[in-house]
């Protein structure tokens, strides 16, 4: 795989977000299935916020957040955002990813190591799949968040089409 074909890839895997986020009614941003977990408007905005954390430490190999334990703890202080502040954060990030591996040398992707909180010294197009798995992971959780409230939504909606 190269830089572009994981460009394209991720374009493909992403595609279906921003129709799902906006399945979230406006005045459910603050519902969550149980206490501990993140409400939809925390959730749409980890998933926005994580495209560009993980895209710059790619970029850079400097963290926003230095260990995981920062990340977590961040995680559970994370705002609740609206539907259209997702949105517009979800397409700027996006872009954002998508740019660095636009420009990132076929070597540079293939043989450099990025040193990742989450789980030390990783190829860049290893922690690129990450990136897009962490990504395709909360997807299907804020696909059952809609399931759980209530909202009408199939294979269409999460998988787009």
């Amino acid at each position: 795989m190269t830089p572009l074909q994981f460009v394209d890839y991720a374009e493909q895997m992403l595609r279906p977000t921003e129709a799902l986020f906006r399945l979230v009614p406006a005045d459910r941003t603050e519902w969550k299935p149980t206490p501990e977990s993140f409400t939809a408007g925390q959730l749409m905005l980890h998933m926005a916020q994580a495209l560009r954390f993980n895209a710059q430490g790619l970029k850079t190999n400097e963290w926003a957040l230095p260990s995981l334990r920062h990340i977590l703890l961040a995680n559970r202080r994370i705002e609740t955002a609206t539907v259209e502040r997702a949105v517009e954060l979800y397409r700027e990030n996006a872009e954002f990813l998508y740019d660095v591996f636009k420009t990132m040398p076929e070597e540079e992707f293939h043989r450099s190591l990025v040193d990742t909180p989450q789980f030390g010294p990783q190829e860049k197009w290893r922690y690129a799949l990450f990136t897009v798995a962490h990504h395709l992971n909360h997807k299907a959780e804020l696909f059952m968040y809609l399931k759980m409230m209530g909202v009408p939504a199939g294979s269409r909606e999460l998988y787009g089409g």
